[in-house]
């Protein structure tokens, strides 16, 4: 085997083994190179060839990353993944961003690559201020904190409000799984909130506010991960007022904003106290999720703390990846890339709807958006999901229950069911299809 194709191989290897996903870094050409014991200049290469068959990208000085590269089952399919939370590559601006990061270069010229202040670069968050303002979020870039990607913003937040681990972080039932085990990571105790199609029971949440030592609220608004719910805005009005009256902190984490919800849908941040809500905002799940961005608009009182607390981490986000997404969002080519998006994805939707209503199933509930990219499936049988994940691997699909999603007290008490979350965002149009496969697996098992 020529030593370029071993290197396909071991990058392949990694994809099947689920250490490498589409938009995923792949590893350096020095890591590679040691890894097979070959040179670096074979691994260029070979990374390079990947690139003219579109499997992977290069952005400058900045690596390879993963485009499109589709394995295949037993039976010859291609594997289709609902559970990767990552863009269709297909609409990923590969080109055009390309073109502001090789612009940003030559316009920054060395000041790209040098130490930049841990809140970020002033220009970009002059740019971001006036960009979340179209969303109903006014602030100055004093209070905006870029970040390496949302997952960094939640975490500081997290350690500036429970620096000592005292009170307790009220989470929904069920939330994003990675906020579960940070918090956890930090001993942060949790309680938790039921969420559902319709909402909140505000009965039961405020009885918790007023017996529970509740110092934090993370929330989801809309596009909820994992669900796909979104709030209504009397419900934002509502969790806005409750939350001030008994001086509560929310952390709001709006990171599919861009995808919108309704007509008019603003953030709870836009309705509550400023300086009660950290509002947290991605480039990663519409973008590109390579880049890492991030940003964190803090109350006065916070945000000193933690941009010292990220200073402490990482220093600061990459220059060049902030010049160039600058570039990207002045230039009116990152609301060009999010109308397509948009479009693309509420037609999946449809599509998924559509075959769903064909084929509707008993003691199952389904819920599937108008948009967004989460389909939430609730099995009230007591059915053998190791089974029935088997099964579909056999047919080339892969899912995966939701059960990290939930804090474990909550799975106890709720044994006889299982939920599953269904991603779209990655999934071609062509292959929504076989969300019927999905479908009669659930009746089947």
């Amino acid at each position: 085997m020529k030593k370029s194709e071993e290197v396909k191989k071991y990058i392949e290897d990694l994809i099947g083994e689920g250490k490498l996903k589409s938009g995923s870094r792949l590893p350096s050409c020095r890591e590679t190179a040691a890894a097979l014991a070959i040179n670096k200049i074979t691994v260029n290469r070979a990374y390079r060839e990947l690139e003219e068959e579109h499997k992977v990208y290069s952005i400058q000085r900045g690596g390879f990353y993963l485009a499109d590269f589709n394995l295949e089952s037993e039976q010859g399919k291609t594997i289709v993944d609902f559970t990767a939370v990552t863009p269709d590559k297909r609409l990923l601006p590969y080109r055009e961003f390309t073109h502001v990061m090789n612009k940003s270069t030559e316009l920054y010229k060395t000041k790209a690559y040098d130490y930049e202040e841990p809140k970020g670069l002033i220009s970009l968050r002059n740019v971001l201020g006036k960009y979340l303002m179209t969303g109903g979020i006014y602030t100055g870039p004093e209070q905006i904190l870029v970040t390496n990607g949302a997952q960094q913003a939640i975490g500081l937040a997290l350690q500036c409000i429970f620096p000592d681990r005292k009170g307790k972080l009220l989470v929904e039932i069920p939330t994003y799984s990675l906020a579960i085990k940070q918090a956890q990571m930090m001993g942060i105790p949790m309680i938790g909130i039921e969420r559902t199609s319709t909402g909140y029971d505000f009965k039961k949440l405020e009885k918790l506010l007023k017996e529970e030592d509740i110092r934090a609220f993370y929330f989801i608004p809309r596009h909820h991960n994992p669900t796909g719910y979104s709030l209504n805005e009397k419900d934002k009005r509502k969790v806005a007022d409750l939350f001030n009256e008994y001086s509560i902190l929310l952390i709001e984490d709006d990171y599919l904003a861009d995808l919108g919800s309704s007509k008019n849908a603003m953030p709870v941040h836009y309705y509550g106290d400023k300086e009660k809500v950290i509002y947290i905002r991605s480039f990663s799940k519409t973008f590109m999720p390579g880049l890492r961005i991030g940003a964190g608009v803090f109350p006065k009182f916070m945000v000193d703390e933690a941009t010292e607390r990220k200073r402490l981490t990482d220093l600061n986000t990459s220059k060049t990846f902030q010049y160039a997404l600058e570039l990207f969002i002045e230039s009116g080519m990152y609301e060009k890339h999010i109308r397509k998006v948009r479009k693309i994805y509420s037609e999946k939707m449809k599509k998924a709807s559509a075959i769903y209503n064909s084929l509707k199933s008993k003691d199952m509930d389904w819920h599937i958006p108008d948009n967004g990219i989460f389909i939430w499936v609730v099995d009230n049988r007591k059915n053998n999901c190791s089974l029935l994940e088997r099964n579909l691997i056999e047919q080339g699909i892969i899912i995966k229950n939701a059960d990290d999603c939930f804090l474990s007290d909550y799975l106890i008490e709720n044994s006889n069911r299982r939920c599953y979350r269904l991603c779209l965002s990655g999934i071609t149009s062509e292959n929504v299809e076989r969300l019927s496969e999905v479908i009669k697996a659930f009746q089947q098992t």
